[in-house]
């Protein structure tokens, strides 16, 4: 049905763009290049440059910067379905004569005037896609072929945390051999996306490790990154991604917290679990994403948010 709605709407509205949530991360954008591949008139908009981290993809020649005076007649939404996670782009969409959204996070508040589809079986927005269009991904040129299947399994990587997460299946990996078949040399593929740090990222990665906290005997570590440091590197905070992943799996530990300072006593707050229902907590902040990673937006200073989400992990033990 998706899939069936979405032809219709791209045939119907060719002035259209894609739309991620703010902060673009590896399932989101790389599937918006992907889906740009098999529809090349399809701009992507971003709120500002593309990260020079996906680089490998072309990303800086095939996105935009929103612009107020823009506007598109279609919207198509990936690895997002609320209003509030749209960032600066979000006017796009009173704009729009139609509107989808296609995520696999848990449903939070959706844009009443959208065609919604929410897969949250599937480890990645870019799986749905996959399964959507493997048959005319398989008609393009081998370049073209190559192009998808590297995007696609970025977003495989990206949200299954290079296969270590729950969200793992045998149709993940049924997925990559598919996409092997396509061109893709998935080592090739892990060393940009997951190895290709600065010196400078790896001396903000210990910095931001050198701050954990344990509480409860050890069950829920804390730790956080300041703005402070980000400058004292001449980072920015798209460094900051993939940080969640170095406290992974340290004993004892049933649930972890990685607060990200976005100005005084403001904090983009990751929740990670295998064992938590975070998301619930995430909701209670207007925030959002899956049962065992999800993310919020809290304002206070650093200990107040740390006891207030002590307090919420600790109901659910």
């Amino acid at each position: 049905e998706c899939k069936i709605k979405l032809l219709e709407l791209i045939e119907k509205f060719p002035r259209a763009a894609i739309l991620t949530h703010v902060e673009p991360d590896g399932d989101g954008l790389a599937a918006a290049l992907a889906l740009q591949e098999l529809f090349p008139h399809l701009q992507i908009m971003l709120e500002g440059k593309g990260s020079s981290k996906y680089d490998y993809l072309n990303v800086q020649n095939r996105t935009k910067i929103c612009q107020k005076n823009l506007q598109f007649d279609l919207l198509i939404i990936l690895d997002c379905h609320e209003h509030s996670r749209l960032g600066i782009c979000d006017h796009l969409s009173k704009k729009a004569k139609a509107i989808i959204a296609i995520d696999h996070h848990i449903q939070g508040n959706l844009i009443p005037e959208a065609f919604t589809y929410i897969d949250t079986k599937l480890a990645s927005v870019g799986a749905i896609l996959f399964n959507m269009f493997k048959e005319r991904i398989k008609q393009l040129a081998k370049a073209s072929q190559k192009y998808v299947a590297d995007s696609l399994y970025t977003t495989i990587l990206n949200d299954t945390d290079n296969f270590i997460n729950a969200n793992t299946t045998a149709a993940t990996f049924d997925m990559c051999a598919e996409l092997m078949r396509l061109g893709l040399v998935p080592g090739e593929i892990a060393n940009k996306f997951l190895h290709s740090h600065s010196a400078n990222e790896m001396k903000l990665i210990g910095q931001s490790l050198a701050t954990i906290q344990t509480y409860e005997d050890g069950k829920f570590l804390f730790f956080y990154t300041t703005k402070k440091m980000l400058d004292n590197l001449n980072l920015t905070a798209e460094a900051t991604g993939g940080l969640s992943r170095w406290v992974k799996g340290i004993t004892g530990v049933i649930a972890s917290v990685r607060l990200q300072e976005i100005e005084p006593n403001k904090y983009k707050v990751h929740l990670r679990s295998n064992h938590l229902n975070v998301n619930k907590i995430a909701t209670k902040y207007g925030g959002g994403g899956h049962k065992k990673a999800s993310g919020c937006d809290m304002n206070g200073d650093l200990n107040t948010i740390r006891d207030t989400l002590l307090r919420d992990l600790k109901e659910q033990l």
